[in-house]
């Protein structure tokens, strides 16, 4: 049985999605490989109901795709109310040393607060934080598109010469960063709402990990066969609401950890009712 506070799931047309980020192709092949060794889809892809631009679940939506998947099962939120909120996943870098991409930049020294409160208001593109001091990356004009496509230069260019960068919440990155778990910190500026809109509209994607979509009562574990998803929407979505009948959700609240993922915002597990 479907609990009242939960968003509509319903059945859509894959081709009527809009992503607004780009996939990696790493983990695009694990979440592949996941997807078709289950057979079957865990958690909705998460949408805004009116643009249907998705918000959670970018590297499934691609998979689906290429696995010939006609319709995905989506929760769809009003993006526009407060119930959605919007942060950025930061960088952890696993090496002492930082190469800049080579283009027209002007790097400053600053502390920890300083560098976050200048990302937060967008006087600089990138901040990167040290145990032993930060700096702030600002180029001759803002622009949110150049600020990631910097952030994205410099990731490769860590990447390329063998430095692990792992994606982790505010808080978490500063906790890897005082454990010495990370050497530095990318933090990048908060992408907004019209931004994101705006991405998937125009097709000129963000890269990965750019937006983290804060989302209040989230479902989960759904396990929707991917057969299923071979269907019309029409079709799927008759199949899913006869299983969302015969499911109850379980409450889980914030900062839970399911099936490795640490969640931010409260869930609801769906779970066989009893007899």
């Amino acid at each position: 049985m479907l609990t009242s506070c939960l968003p509509p799931i319903a059945a859509v047309a894959i081709d009527d999605l809009r992503p607004h980020e780009e996939y990696d192709r790493k983990i695009l092949y694990e979440v592949a490989l996941s997807l078709q060794t289950e057979r079957m889809v865990r958690d909705p892809i998460i949408v805004d109901a009116s643009s249907l631009v998705i918000l959670d679940g970018t590297h499934r939506y691609w998979a689906l795709r290429r696995m010939g998947c006609v319709s995905v099962p989506v929760a769809m939120y009003d993006y526009a109310s407060n119930s959605v909120g919007i942060a950025r996943w930061n960088r952890c870098i696993a090496s002492s040393a930082i190469f800049l991409p080579n283009r027209a930049i002007r790097v400053e020294y600053s502390n920890a607060g300083e560098a976050l409160a200048a990302v937060t208001d967008r006087r600089a593109s990138l901040a990167l934080i040290g145990l032993s001091g930060s700096q702030l990356v600002i180029e001759e004009a803002f622009e949110i598109h150049s600020a990631y496509s910097l952030l994205g230069e410099l990731e490769a260019q860590l990447r390329a010469k063998g430095c692990g960068i792992s994606y982790a919440t505010e808080e978490d990155s500063f906790l890897r960063l005082k454990s010495g778990e990370a050497s530095w910190i990318m933090v990048p500026p908060v992408i907004k709402k019209e931004e994101a809109l705006e991405a998937a509209l125009s097709g000129r994607l963000f890269p990965i990990k750019s937006t983290r979509h804060i989302i209040t009562h989230r479902p989960i574990n759904l396990r929707i066969p991917i057969e299923w998803l071979m269907d019309p929407p029409e079709i799927l979505d008759s199949k899913l609401h006869d299983l969302l009948s015969r499911l109850s959700f379980r409450r889980v609240g914030a900062g839970a950890i399911v099936d490795g993922r640490r969640y931010e915002e409260e869930v609801y597990i769906g779970e066989p009712s009893n007899p």
